[in-house]
């Protein structure tokens, strides 16, 4: 029979270095105006090189640390660190989920007929399994059950990842960028887009400290959070918004610091689908790392699931055994004969 693995292992191989291609892609960026403007002019040519007797050109140029720090995105800072399994998606197969899940004989039946002889009844068994309809809970809930053939097993994970990688994203609306102050962290507030549900309580300017109770040091924090959660879920917000005046400005204590007001927020997330209306004003970088993730969780699920290949040595080769010669005693050979 045909099977699948090695097409899971491709796919799950070429998703990976699609990732790995877009992040690097979108960390190539060029620093904003601002920060061009405020870059030091290049040197005369007088001052900035040296000219040595016979000898090379020197150029001596000190990086500006503005432009340094405006050309490092905020996730590459997550980049560096190592990554883990997307929880939601080893959530799909815990001893927990798994004992809720109650299968029906619709798809025990399409199960069965993943081993079927003919090729075009396992196709469609897949493609009956492969429907939205079925919980991705639900082919994990019979991947842990066992008792499966190889071409059956195979044909699951295949549906598993595809099931994984088109899970849906929890998304707030809105753009951000770490405080940049040690005695207040968190990420402040720099776009808030339209109908979306970080609108109707957050205001720009507002600093987010914690998300679940969960501390912020950077943009990518938050962005994780939020994206492994499912559209629906609530998340928990306590942020510190600056008071104002009746003019707009920010009020001031005595010893000339900002007052905040602390205040939470308890938010519905919506779908990170509704994030592609606003593809020009986000950051990419993380939406790669969130996949990564899950392609990471996909490959533990493989090791637990995948069918335990077992190495067969072959036997050793018979000895040669040489056929006996007639004895020289023998009859007399006739010299036209050859030898055996």
């Amino acid at each position: 029979m045909i099977t699948n693995r090695h097409a899971v292992r491709w796919r799950i191989a070429t998703a990976a270095v699609g990732a790995l291609t877009a992040a690097a892609v979108a960390q190539d960026i060029k620093p904003p105006e601002a920060a061009q403007q405020h870059a030091k002019p290049p040197l005369p040519a007088a001052k900035a090189a040296g000219a040595l007797p016979n000898g090379p050109v020197i150029v001596k140029v000190k990086p500006d640390p503005l432009v340094i720090q405006q050309q490092q995105p905020w996730g590459g800072q997550l980049a560096q660190a190592p990554l883990t399994p997307a929880p939601e998606v080893v959530r799909l197969w815990a001893p927990e989920t798994v004992a809720s899940v109650r299968l029906s004989n619709h798809d025990l039946s399409a199960v069965a007929e993943l081993d079927a002889k003919e090729f075009a009844r396992r196709e469609a068994a897949s493609a009956r399994l492969g429907l939205s309809s079925v919980p991705a809970e639900v082919i994990f809930a019979i991947l842990a059950r066992g008792e499966l053939s190889v071409e059956q097993c195979e044909r699951l994970l295949a549906i598993a990842q595809d099931k994984v990688l088109a899970l849906p994203r929890g998304a707030l609306g809105l753009r951000m960028q770490p405080s940049g102050d040690p005695r207040n962290p968190g990420v402040e507030v720099l776009l808030l887009l339209p109908g979306m549900p970080a609108e109707r309580v957050l205001k720009i300017g507002d600093r987010i400290e914690r998300i679940d109770d969960r501390p912020l040091a950077t943009s990518s924090d938050l962005v994780e959070i939020v994206q492994s959660k499912m559209p629906g879920d609530h998340v928990r917000l306590s942020i510190a918004r600056q008071q104002r005046d009746e003019r707009g400005k920010p009020k001031l204590d005595p010893a000339g610091g900002f007052i905040d007001d602390r205040m939470e927020f308890d938010v519905a997330l919506t779908t990170a689908v509704d994030l592609d209306r606003f593809e020009d004003q986000l950051a990419s970088p993380v939406r790669s790392v969130v996949l990564e993730r899950r392609l990471l969780a996909l490959r533990e699920a493989e090791a637990r699931f995948s069918p335990r290949t077992v190495k067969i040595k072959s036997p050793p080769p018979a000895p040669i055994v040489p056929k006996k010669r007639p004895s020289d005693a023998g009859a007399a050979r006739d010299p036209l004969t050859p030898d055996d």
